[in-house]
């Protein structure tokens, strides 16, 4: 697979970071600053189609010039979410092969349920966080890569 060979490079420090919230019907986007410090929530892509969602995830690349790309993994030994795991990196073995964007996987487990927890606390309804929560479960999934100590500095 394409994506194995980019998920262990570091990412370039001269734009933002991209995080990526996965789903069978939307991705979530979120983007990092400058300083690759603070992940805030950007747009919720729908996803008719691979191709199309690669189109419009690559967009944003382009103009935000985004230097590297963190993506949620769901990680768990349960059918479901194995499933889900596969589905995602076939995703992401698409996504490499239109782009030379460093790819960085990170455990996803609990991002969906604590976004839309601190869209609650912050007044949402559920109407109105299903087009916010998977941008948010991507700031979180991006901040948890930001915060790690794992990260190249």
């Amino acid at each position: 697979m394409v994506v194995e060979e980019k998920i262990q490079q570091p990412p370039r420090i001269n734009g933002p970071l991209m995080g990526l919230d996965i789903g069978k019907v939307r991705i979530g986007v979120a983007l990092s600053d400058l300083s690759h410090i603070l992940a805030s929530p950007h747009l919720t892509i729908m996803r008719n189609s691979d191709d199309e969602a690669i189109d419009e995830i690559l967009q944003v690349v382009q103009e935000k010039r985004v230097v590297g790309i963190v993506v949620g993994i769901p990680k768990s030994l349960k059918a479901h979410n194995v499933i889900a795991q596969e589905q995602t990196m076939e995703f992401l073995d698409k996504l490499a092969q239109k782009s030379d964007l460093q790819i960085i996987g990170v455990d996803e487990r609990f991002t969906t349920f604590l976004a839309a927890q601190q869209l609650r606390e912050v007044g949402h309804d559920s109407r109105s966080m299903k087009s916010k929560i998977d941008a948010t479960a991507a700031a979180g999934i991006l901040q948890s890569y930001l915060d790690s100590s794992e990260r190249i500095h």
